[in-house]
């Protein structure tokens, strides 16, 4: 066998596009969780045979990345430490960067904001050091998200702006997949706007955040996003049900929306997060009794997931409604 140059520095394109196939069938739901991992571990087994540092990487990356949304942290964690490794052996900063942001992701899900922050500028810096305006975005909206998580609401919102600003800095997308990535950080960004008019008891500004969020995750396809924006527009939602009809103001209407979109993936973190915003929703609309129900469910989803700090808040909500 011909051994491919280990310092190529990017996945070959039929190894990336055997790869993406995988995350893809998967996305679909056309492929089970398990028979995922399993192709990536034959594919990782190829790259390891044919000597390339970077295909290597990039299935520790893409195995990350399915142990993510599965709300497997640790391994997620370690599956990202792998590929920074191999990345940076085969002198790839640009994709060193990406593990950090994704390194970061799994940190500010863990409860672990400062640590994530730290990698979120990491990545940032990177970016910027290689005028990379789209990995800049990204690193941008992550540091908000983990902004909003420690209440530091006055920085996220100048975050978001800074990221605003951004995006409409960045060239035409030129592809359908970079398209979908920009939908996404877009979708993010008014996601974590319209917490912030939450926050500050701006309830019609948080709902119109809110539908921009949920009109760019219709438009991208991502059931992770979807379910996202659902989520966001219950939250908004509910303060408007308080004083209103339901009608057309039901929140269980998008809370159950994004819980469907959530099981597609069996994402089972963001499945339970979901149901940990639904209860403290249906608290606050007198039904305590569902809402200590659900948070029971909820504890032992997060228990089982070793997700310490989302069951340990889940623990002191319920407590408090009892």
């Amino acid at each position: 066998m011909v051994k491919t140059n280990q310092q190529t520095i990017e996945p070959t394109p039929e190894f990336e596009r055997d790869c993406m196939g995988v995350i893809q069938q998967w996305e679909a739901s056309t492929l089970s969780f398990q028979e995922a991992i399993e192709k990536l571990a034959a594919l990782q087994k190829q790259a390891i045979a044919d000597e390339h540092l970077v295909n290597q990487g990039r299935t520790e990356q893409l195995l990350d990345y399915l142990y993510h949304y599965r709300g497997n942290l640790d391994d997620s964690i370690y599956h990202n430490e792998r590929a920074r490794s191999l990345y940076n052996r085969a002198n790839n900063i640009r994709r060193v960067g990406i593990i950090d942001l994704n390194q970061g992701e799994n940190y500010r899900f863990k409860g672990d904001y400062n640590r994530a922050l730290t990698l979120y500028q990491s990545a940032r810096r990177i970016a910027q050091e290689l005028d990379d305006l789209r990995s800049q975005l990204s690193a941008l909206v992550n540091e908000g998200l983990a902004l909003i998580a420690l209440e530091h609401y006055p920085a996220a919102l100048q975050t978001f702006l800074q990221a605003l600003a951004l995006s409409e800095q960045l060239p035409p997308a030129e592809s359908d997949a970079r398209k979908r990535t920009e939908g996404r950080l877009l979708c993010e960004i008014h996601h974590g706007l319209a917490m912030i008019n939450l926050y500050e008891g701006k309830v019609l500004e948080a709902v119109s955040e809110a539908e921009k969020a949920l009109d760019l995750a219709n438009t991208t396809g991502d059931p992770i996003l979807r379910g996202f924006a659902n989520r966001t527009m219950g939250e908004a939602l509910t303060e408007i049900s308080l004083s209103e009809p339901a009608g057309d103001h039901d929140p269980d209407v998008y809370f159950r929306e994004a819980i469907e979109a959530f099981k597609t993936l069996n994402a089972e973190a963001e499945l339970a997060r979901t149901m940990y915003v639904q209860a403290k929703s249906l608290a606050k609309r007198g039904r305590k009794s569902t809402a200590i129900r659900i948070l029971q469910q909820v504890m032992i989803i997060f228990s089982r997931l070793g997700m310490v700090d989302d069951a340990a808040r889940t623990a002191e909500t319920q407590l408090a409604l009892i």
